[in-house]
């Protein structure tokens, strides 16, 4: 009844409670299943709570002890568990691999709606799933003929949000609207939650900015909505997007700072948690290196027992292995040091074209522009996004999209001057800074790589190639000042006003309004 009770506490999102339960549960049960179980939560609420190297740590210990496990409903828990953790750390094939397992601990005539939702909600995080793809409709169809309300809801509003991305906001709002009930009666606060900001999202698809104003306002009064801080981030934007839309700048960029802060610090978080489990990975590794080496070191000691007249040889034998197992210390701590170099590498640059992240390009941009302020020097600015960039996902697929972001990325980078900081802002959207630069040398080096993307096709198919564009929009240090909030604030509402004047042209703020530069 005490696991339940932590599993209610949890269910409702207080989190820290919960471990403080579930910490008292293992420690008092008598009975192993139970403790198991309370483990197994106790890495759910773990995570939500930030703790992720204890989470990963407790995590591994299960997997370990999970052959031990006879209990299937235990075990199922564990498997759920350990699978949604692994999501969460971007491991996506091995967090599969954990979901399908969970099939096979079933009992005979059981449900798979728990194992069918887990492995759904895997792929799409990974990006492997459609709104129309037959694995997901059968996962959600499994779950309503289980009368799993909660489960099929966690896969109807995964729906929704594609249905949104796809260009389907009406089919989005019917669905959601179809299973709001159930929502609000089953009392999970997230879906709740999920279900005022898709909403929102959607309503913005449409372009209806009233009701995607109110949606994005009930989500952020919702009780227990900070929880969920991926849907607080999603409302922030919206409503900074509203708001910009309508002429409210004032509002449009306090929503905006929140935004950007709490995207940052959402960064922040996914990085931590990447990098937490790959220090528990090493130190998994270490450990077993460690238990090789004294399995290693008692072997010696028997043989030198055994031995005992061959003093000299079991001696050459003891030097040799000592030395094979520092030289297999010393390795393995390269490893990690060279680990610890990637990690720190992956912070700073993004992995698919190598420019800064969007953290690092905000850290080192910061830095430029207070040494420009200081020194009384201008400094401009652009924001550069590739027009119709969608078209080119859902035509020639993520692949191929990402084989354009790389390809302009090289492009944009040879007409850089090396004392520019250049960062992808998110998806096809790039930041650069250029230090010492006025606004006429920012237009002239924002055309140049402009048409040096137009001049340069990318060849997306044996016997076709893709003209890329792009829209760009500059602000100076001259009209906007030294906050790189409010140039990139002035920059986006120069790209804006680019995109809608017909896209592949350069666009200068003056601090309220743009200018065109075509």
């Amino acid at each position: 009844m005490r696991y339940f009770d932590a599993w209610q506490i949890a269910f409702d999102g207080n989190y820290r409670e919960s471990n403080k339960a579930l910490h008292k549960i293992i420690s008092d049960s008598t009975d192993p299943s139970v403790a198991a179980r309370a483990s197994a939560l106790l890495i759910y609420t773990l995570n939500a709570g930030q703790h992720y190297e204890a989470s990963y740590k407790l995590a591994s210990r299960l997997v370990t002890e999970l052959p031990e496990i006879r209990d299937s409903n235990t075990r199922i828990v564990i498997l759920v568990q350990v699978s949604q953790m692994l999501a969460l750390a971007g491991q996506y094939e091995l967090a599969l691999k954990y979901a399908r397992q969970i099939e096979d601990a079933l009992p005979p005539g059981a449900s798979k709606c728990k194992a069918l939702t887990l492995e759904a909600s895997t792929q799409i995080e990974g990006h492997t799933l459609q709104s129309s793809s037959p694995a997901l409709n059968q996962a959600i169809d499994s779950c309503l003929k289980a009368k799993q309300i909660v489960y099929a809801n966690v896969l109807r509003i995964d729906k929704a949000n594609l249905l949104i991305e796809e260009g389907h906001p009406d089919s989005a709002i019917a669905l959601l609207e179809q299973l709001a009930p159930s929502a609000r009666k089953s009392g999970y606060q997230r879906h709740v939650v999920e279900y005022h900001v898709l909403l929102a999202k959607a309503y913005l698809k449409k372009n209806d900015d009233v009701r995607a104003r109110r949606y994005a306002l009930e989500t952020l009064s919702l009780e227990h909505a900070e929880n969920f801080e991926e849907d607080i981030i999603e409302a922030y934007h919206i409503l900074y997007l509203v708001n910009k839309k309508t002429g409210r700048q004032a509002d449009a960029l306090t929503y905006y700072e929140k935004y950007v802060a709490l995207d940052q610090a959402s960064t922040q978080k996914a990085k931590a948690r990447a990098l937490a489990y790959q220090m528990v990975k090493q130190e998994v590794l270490a450990k077993k290196t460690r238990v090789d080496a004294l399995s290693k070191q008692n072997r010696i000691l028997q043989l030198r027992h055994a031995l005992d007249s061959k003093q000299a040889e079991t001696n050459r034998l003891y030097v040799l292995i000592l030395l094979l197992l520092l030289a297999g210390i010393g390795f393995l701590l390269y490893k990690i040091k060279h680990s610890q170099l990637r990690f720190r590498r992956m912070a700073r640059e993004d992995d698919l074209t190598g420019a800064f992240t969007r953290q690092h390009f905000f850290e080192q941009a910061e830095h430029v522009l207070r040494r420009m302020q200081k020194n009384d020097n201008e400094a401009c600015l652009m924001i550069l996004d590739m027009d119709h960039f969608k078209r080119v996902n859902d035509m020639y697929g993520h692949i191929t999209g990402d084989s354009v972001l790389k390809h302009a990325t090289s492009i944009c980078m040879r007409e850089l001057r090396s004392s520019d900081v250049f960062g992808r802002l998110g998806g096809e959207e790039f930041g650069v800074l250029m230090p010492g630069c006025t606004p006429q040398q920012g237009k002239e080096i924002g055309d140049r790589m402009r048409r040096a993307l137009m001049n340069s096709p990318v060849r997306v198919l044996e016997n076709e190639s893709l003209t890329i564009t792009a829209s760009i929009g500059l602000a100076s240090t001259r009209t906007s000042g030294y906050q790189l909030m409010r140039m990139m604030l002035h920059a986006d509402e120069a790209l804006y006003e680019a995109k809608r004047n017909g896209r592949n042209q350069l666009m200068i703020s003056s601090g309220n309004t743009a200018t065109a530069m075509a």
